[in-house]
C-alpha cells in the first residue's frame, strides 16, 4: 500500500483530492486536520483521520512517521513556517516525498497584464508563497511544488502545466484538476519528482479570471 498523508484535509481543495486518491486501491490515506470530528465519518480501513496542528512539530512528526508522500494544501500568511515544520518532520522520520501547493505569480511568471492584475489583488501573499516553495526546493527531500492561480469549483479535471522559468498559461485553476493531478502523482511519484509546476485550466487566457471580467 502507498501511504499518503494529506495535511489540511478539510479544505475545499483537499475535498477534491480525497476521492480521486481513493480511486486507487493501493492507497492508504491519512487525513490531518485541526478538528478531526469534522471528518470522522471518513475513518475506514483505508482512511485514518488524525487531529493536529501544522504549527506543532510533535503532532506533525507523529502523523508523518511511516508516510511515503506528504501533500500540503495549507495556505495563509504563515505558510512558510508551516512548510518548514513539515519538511523538518519529514527529514526527522525519513518520509521521502513532499508535495506543496504554492501559487502562480511568485516568480512574476504570469503574462504581463494578468500579472499586474493578480499582484494588485493578492500581491501581499507572494513573498510567503515564494518562501514556501524555496523551503521545499532546499529541503533535501524529493519535492513537487504546484502553482495554481485563481481557484474555481468547476468540475473539469483538464489541466495544463508550465515549468519553473516558463511563462504561465491561463488565469484559472479548478480544484478538480488539482485533485486529478495529485492522483496522477501518487500513481507515479517519480513522474513529477523535483519539479516546480504551474497548473491551470486550458483556454482561460486573458488579463484576469472570467469571474472578474
Amino acid at each position: 500500500m502507498k501511504k499518503v498523508l494529506l495535511i489540511g484535509a478539510n479544505g475545499s481543495t483537499s475535498k477534491e483530492i480525497i476521492p480521486r486518491l481513493l480511486e486507487q486501491d493501493d492507497v492508504k490515506l491519512t487525513l490531518f486536520l485541526r478538528r478531526a470530528s469534522r471528518m470522522q465519518d471518513m475513518q475506514s480501513d483505508r482512511v485514518d483521520v488524525l487531529e493536529g496542528d501544522a504549527n506543532r512539530l510533535a503532532e506533525l512528526t507523529h502523523a508523518i512517521r511511516g508516510q511515503e508522500i506528504v501533500i500540503s494544501t495549507l495556505g495563509g500568511m504563515d505558510l512558510d513556517a508551516k512548510t518548514a515544520n513539515i519538511a523538518r518532520a519529514m527529514k526527522d522520520v525519513g518520509a521521502p516525498h513532499l508535495v506543496v501547493i504554492s501559487a502562480g505569480g511568485i516568480y512574476d511568471e504570469l503574462p504581463e497584464a494578468f500579472n499586474a492584475w493578480d499582484k494588485g489583488m493578492v500581491g501581499q501573499y507572494r513573498p510567503i508563497n515564494l518562501k514556501a516553495a524555496e523551503i521545499a526546493e532546499q529541503s533535501g527531500l524529493a519535492y513537487t511544488i504546484l502553482r495554481p492561480v485563481w481557484l474555481t469549483s468547476k468540475p473539469t479535471e483538464a489541466f495544463q502545466l508550465t515549468r519553473k522559468g516558463e511563462t504561465y498559461k491561463g488565469t484559472e485553476t479548478s480544484r478538480a484538476s488539482i485533485g486529478r493531478f495529485m492522483a496522477d502523482l501518487v500513481k507515479d511519484p517519480q513522474r513529477y519528482a523535483n519539479q516546480n509546476l504551474g497548473i491551470s485550466q486550458p483556454d482561460t487566457d486573458g488579463d484576469r479570471p472570467a469571474a472578474y471580467r
